[in-house]
């Protein structure tokens, strides 16, 4: 099979880590991400249907359901951008 564009290629390293939930556990991770020390970072649920991407002028997050982001979107206000939208 010929590579229809051999100059463009993409490289990531990836790194994951499976540990139980505790306040607070993120903490250093987030402000790495906050503070552009670290990026491409995600947090996800183990069945991957919930995504949590930080970086450092917000995050944008993926959820199962138009619902369950209406859900996130009332608990937490301060998180949405100054926008009308929220986005």
């Amino acid at each position: 099979m010929s590579d229809p564009d051999p100059e463009f290629h993409t490289y990531f390293r990836y790194y994951a880590d499976r540990r139980p939930w505790r306040p607070g556990c993120v903490d250093e991770l987030l402000r790495a991400a906050a503070d552009e020390e670290i990026v491409d970072v995600f947090l996800t649920d183990t069945g991957l249907s919930r995504i949590h991407a930080p970086y450092d002028g917000g995050a944008d997050v993926v959820l199962t359901t138009p619902a369950e982001r209406d859900r996130l979107r009332a608990r937490h206000p301060d998180w949405l951008s100054a926008h009308p939208s929220g986005c």
